[in-house]
């Protein structure tokens, strides 16, 4: 289904349900959109046919879901992808380290949680504050590269879109923020798929 508009997909789901004998849908997209998601989930909880979302949107792990949905997405939540990184942290003694986020949806849970994850451990975590930033009204990037050079710690830990990432890492990078020295963590439920990000 290539088009991923929730009306089209909507009635193109409820068509081949309707249709014909199926205990089940696996679905794939190519969009990055949490819509999809979201309309798969609601599809799932309406009909009780158990959905599989394996990459793009359908993949964005959405917590929690509709009452009575058998919904199940291959992915890691952004808590499931901080208590990996935390791991990480640890295990190379990296306990200083910043929070880099946007404006994207979540970004709010994702500070909440880091503080959960610091706050209730006994490892001696320097957290160096939080920075939000806003990526409007910058076509250039000049306030963003000054906003990351205000950041005083070495490990940082990024939560944005994809399209969002490549600004700040375009920006990380003219800033001279990205090369040695510099640890990235990129998080979010919306990053996979089989292009990578860009190396900068």
């Amino acid at each position: 289904l290539n088009d991923t508009n929730p009306r089209s997909l909507i009635v193109r789901l409820c068509d081949v349900l309707s249709s014909l004998r199926i205990h089940g849908v696996v679905f794939e997209d190519d969009t990055r959109s949490e819509a999809v998601a979201q309309i798969l989930d609601f599809i799932s909880a309406q009909t009780s046919v158990p959905i599989i979302g394996i990459n793009g949107g359908a993949a964005i792990v959405l917590t929690p879901k509709e009452k009575g949905s058998t919904f199940l997405q291959l992915g890691s939540s952004t808590e499931q992808q901080l208590q990996v990184i935390f791991e990480v942290l640890e295990e190379y003694d990296w306990t200083t380290f910043a929070v880099v986020t946007t404006l994207f949806p979540g970004y709010e849970d994702f500070v909440d949680y880091v503080e959960v994850l610091t706050d209730s451990s006994f490892i001696g975590w320097e957290h160096r504050g939080v920075l939000t930033l806003n990526l409007t009204d910058d076509p250039d990037g000049t306030r963003l590269r000054r906003q990351l050079r205000e950041v005083s710690a070495q490990i940082r830990l990024l939560y944005c879109s994809r399209e969002e990432a490549e600004a700040v890492f375009r920006a990380a990078r003219d800033a001279g923020l990205a090369g040695p020295g510099y640890i990235w963590f990129v998080v979010g439920t919306n990053l996979g798929g089989s292009e990578q990000l860009p190396e900068h």
